[in-house]
């Protein structure tokens, strides 16, 4: 009695199962990365996250100072030359990218500012009266009312961390310049502004 063709199992039919098979997971691995072990690293779907949970975005007004010596924003400056017809200073509010988990240490944040043909890398510095060039965090809040934020250098999720840039010359009025946020694994975050035309104690910077 000859099986017949439902019943038999050829070897192109097998082939094909493996062929299949193979395939699914090289979608799988190319999405969430390797299926077979613990680390998921270098799937599309983990990076895209991971990126996403490392970035920083701006959250508030943004403000620029005279270079008049302080204090900024509460934040006291050691004494030297002074130059208030230029920005001496920038405070810059941050949070995590919404929907993220985890925490950034700022603390081992790089940040840079810049303008045409000049970059200047910041440090932090916790130390007062706050030196130039460095960046401090100026104050801490939350999103939530009613909430704090904790007493570290760790932005969590729904925290604002306002941060003083202080680099080590002032702007003169009409420069257009960025500020430049890495941390972690994700990309990093620019601000881009310009400095006013007339140069006052405190000033706007939002519509720049």
């Amino acid at each position: 009695m000859n099986p017949s063709r439902e019943d038999a199992v050829t070897g192109a039919d097998i082939v094909i199962g493996i062929i299949a098979i193979i395939g699914l997971l090289i979608v799988v691995h190319y999405l969430l990365g390797s299926p077979l072990t613990s680390n998921h690293d270098g799937g599309i779907i983990p990076n895209f996250i991971e990126s996403s949970a490392d970035k920083l975005v701006p959250k508030g007004d943004i403000y620029g100072f005279a270079d008049n010596g302080g204090p900024y924003e509460g934040v006291t400056v050691a004494e030297g030359p002074t130059h208030p017809e230029k920005m001496g200073a920038v405070s810059l509010p941050l949070r995590l990218m919404g929907g993220e988990t985890g925490g950034i240490n700022m603390e081992t944040a790089d940040i840079r500012i810049s303008t045409e043909g000049h970059i200047e890398g910041l440090r932090y510095s916790g130390n007062m009266p706050l030196e130039r060039p460095n960046w401090t965090v100026a104050s801490r809040s939350h999103v939530n009312a009613g909430e704090q934020a904790d007493n570290d250098l760790i932005i969590e999720p729904g925290e604002i961390f306002t941060i003083l840039v202080y680099p080590a010359e002032g702007l003169s009025p009409g420069t257009e310049f960025s500020i430049q946020i890495q941390n972690g694994k994700g990309g990093p975050s620019t601000i881009t502004r310009k400095v006013p035309g007339t140069i006052k104690t405190v000033m706007d910077l939002n519509a720049l």
